[in-house]
């Protein structure tokens, strides 16, 4: 037993020696200063932290867009396992995710990944000492030790595990390994993010129908299906009904053609291919397919000797195929499977099947590092080391004699490469302990030079400066807090980049995200009557952008930020006597954008006449207000409309005084009812049978994925 630990234990402190920045220092560094993690993905977690801890998990998330579905949204991973523990964990003294706790949860991350690829290793025979070697390339380098995004991260760190129980599967003939291999394809589709799983998905449907395996490809993909439901069945429904922004043609909505414009941008560059051996070489999609000299030497060394070995042929055929994939562009492969294949325009960004093929080649890499130890094909291991010794030659003389602008970790690469000769010339003279110490030094340090040195200490001058969004304007959020009845501010994200509403639970008009539901975009919505419509009290930004906004009523302590009001807001909820139905939400804007409209009086509906009644002196309060549930107290004069400000969207129920009630949608976008005369309580509450559909087939997935990998294996499933 002791024997079997050693290598986890081992790999445990390589990831946590290797990522000592983030172990050490009590949050000195962090490895989060990017401007979609603290923009957007830190923002949402926080916001579902902030719900967890006061007792309740959210569904709905009421502080950006004027609301929208948390699962639905997708980023980062609402429903993820991993995030779901991490976000249990107790907060800081303001409420908000520790640095400490991202940080070890990055940590975290990176060992599970270097887990899998172990896994791997030892399921394809290679030795403990190979295994160890390639589950840190696999972790620490290339696209896994690159990629800033948690939710992109997620997805990538259950690849070796699916590779694994996938091979086993077709090895054996096996239905515990499909179903395994299944429950992990799965996971990953929970991740918040669909690009790397669907080049996964793709990837492994290739090596059923290869195999022939088709019965256990069948139970591996049904219950990859059912378990993906927990998020698929409400991230389909929420696109559907969403525009999203992309580089090219504006937002585009579900039916929409993506521009290839976007995969055109995050094509992988030919220049990039180099740096699989050269740090500096750019970054595709701020992700880098870096592994260094040292690792392409011993995979090149596997292919070299033992291409005899069938899964050695398979993992060089998925490099390329991956490698040619991700140059998107740049070939016309992409091009035709873009054409051919359903919803792959979805999977904009092509440079990230560099995880694929980074994947292939680290675990070439063991293979190869079981050659060198072993002292096997050591003149194919002698040209190799001579040609990686040449490129280092090659960089230092273009750097000190031609003096061509090359980096400091372009050297140090250039130093491992005559290292790596100096060793592949003395191994014989060296144990293999040592030799294999010596290859993972060399390893660790071009991989610790080109993605953990870069990381700022927060005691620089301007360090973090996408960090430091996080932590400021705590001022604006307590004067906001203090205002009466519910507020709901509109941000001028130059200004205040970080996604204001979920990171301090302040209801947005708009926000930093990847859509919007479509409602919300039939008309303008930056004119005197859109904002009145929408219940927008305040303006957030450095300078006033509209001649209707009045003050500033508050100044911030940073970056000059101020606060706004709003010239005549209209109340979150508020009662209306007369609605006008126009046709199509294409006429809606013919009545907002008219300046002689006025909202206070007058709802608009899409082809849903309302019969009501005229009087006035209602009054209509908010009750309470939660994430998954709106209170509203009407005392209503007589027969009229109550409308919230708030999206409409599927799943919303509504009764007045217990009784069911139709929601109406209300300007095209915001949620309506009927109210009659007199003293009425309306309660919202949202119950989305997407979502109460997809963990149910998730959970029946999961134990028909336990139950088949618990049964006795002479047993058929």
């Amino acid at each position: 037993m002791h024997a079997r630990a050693t290598p986890f234990l081992a790999l445990a402190l390589l990831t946590a020696g290797f990522y000592w920045k983030l172990t050490a220092t009590r949050g000195e560094f962090i490895w989060f200063d990017h401007p979609d993690m603290c923009a957007l993905e830190i923002p949402r977690l926080q916001f579902q932290a902030r719900e967890f801890h006061r007792g309740r998990f959210p569904l709905w998330d009421p502080h950006i867009w004027m609301g929208q579905p948390l699962i639905g949204q997708t980023q980062p991973g609402p429903i993820y396992p991993l995030n779901l523990a991490m976000l249990m964990i107790p907060l800081d003294a303001d409420g908000s995710i520790k640095t400490q706790t991202l940080n070890a949860y990055f940590v975290i991350l990176h060992f599970i990944a270097a887990l899998g690829a172990y896994l791997l290793c030892r399921g394809l025979k290679r030795s403990r000492t190979a295994s160890i070697l390639g589950a840190a390339a696999f972790s620490f380098a290339g696209f896994t030790g690159s990629v800033p995004w948690v939710d992109v991260l997620n997805g990538a760190i259950w690849i070796p595990y699916i590779a694994h129980f996938v091979t086993q599967s077709i090895r054996l003939s096996s239905f515990r390994h499909a179903a395994l291999a299944g429950l992990f394809m799965g996971l990953s589709w929970l991740s918040g993010h669909h690009e790397i799983p669907l080049m996964t998905t793709l990837g492994v449907t290739i090596a059923w129908l290869a195999s022939r395996r088709w019965k256990q490809g069948f139970v591996s993909v049904t219950i990859m299906a059912m378990i993906a439901s927990a998020q698929m069945i409400s991230t389909i429904e929420f696109g559907r009904l969403a525009k999203r922004w992309g580089p090219a043609n504006g937002p585009v909505g579900w039916n929409d053609p993506v521009a290839y414009l976007s995969s055109s941008i995050y094509s992988l560059t030919p220049r990039s291919l180099a740096g699989l051996v050269l740090p500096g070489q750019g970054t595709n999609a701020d992700s880098s397919a870096f592994l260094g000299i040292v690792t392409i030497a011993l995979a090149a060394l596997a292919i070299a000797t033992v291409w005899r070995l069938r899964p050695v042929k398979w993992l060089t055929f998925v490099a390329l195929g991956s490698g040619i994939f991700a140059l998107g562009a740049f070939t016309p492969v992409h091009g035709w499977l873009y054409a051919i294949v359903p919803m792959l325009s979805k999977a904009r960004v092509p440079s990230r099947a560099i995880v694929i093929l980074d994947f292939a080649l680290v675990i070439l890499a063991a293979y190869g590092a079981d050659q060198f130890l072993r002292g096997y094909g050591r003149q194919a291991a002698r040209r190799i080391a001579t040609i990686a010794a040449a490129l280092g030659a090659l960089i230092l003389i273009a750097a000190i004699i031609f003096k061509v602008d090359t980096t400091n970790e372009t050297v140090l690469a250039a130093l491992v490469a005559f290292g790596f000769f100096a060793l592949q010339r003395n191994c014989e003279k060296l144990t293999k302990p040592v030799t294999a110490a010596l290859l993972l030094l060399m390893m660790i340090t071009e991989w610790h030079a080109t993605f953990t040195k870069p990381w700022q200490s927060r005691y620089e001058e301007n360090a973090q400066p996408y960090a430091r969004g996080l932590r400021t304007h705590g001022d604006i959020v307590d004067y906001l807090n203090r205002q009466p009845g519910p507020t709901r501010v509109r941000v001028n994200d130059r200004d205040v980049p970080a996604n204001f509403g979920d990171l301090h639970g302040i209801d947005m008009h708009e926000g930093y995200s990847a859509a919007a539901t479509a409602n919300l975009l039939h008309y303008g919505r930056h004119t005197q009557n859109a904002q009145r419509i929408f219940a927008i009290t305040h303006y957030i930004a450095k300078a006033p952008d509209l001649p209707e906004t009045l003050g500033p009523v508050f100044s911030g302590r940073d970056d000059n930020v101020k606060v706004f009001r709003v010239t005549n807001p209209l109340p979150r909820a508020r009662a209306v006597h007369r609605v006008e139905s126009v046709p199509s939400p294409a006429h809606l804007g013919v009545h907002v954008d008219n300046p002689q409209f006025d909202p206070a009086e007058i709802a608009l509906t899409v082809n849903d006449p309302i019969a009501l009644e005229s009087c006035a002196g209602d009054q209509v309060t908010v009750a309470a207000y939660a994430p998954n549930r709106v209170r509203i107290k009407a005392d209503m004069k007589c027969r009229g409309l109550v409308v919230l400000a708030d999206t409409h969207f599927p799943g919303w129920q509504a009764t007045i005084d217990g009784k069911p009630a139709a929601i109406h949608e209300a300007y095209g976008a915001l949620r309506a009812v009927v109210v009659e005369a007199g003293v009425h309580e309306i309660d919202y509450r949202f119950k989305p049978t997407s979502v109460y559909l997809g963990v149910g087939l998730a959970a029946i997935g999961l134990l028909l994925s336990l139950t088949i990998a618990v049964r006795p294996p002479g047993r058929r499933a």
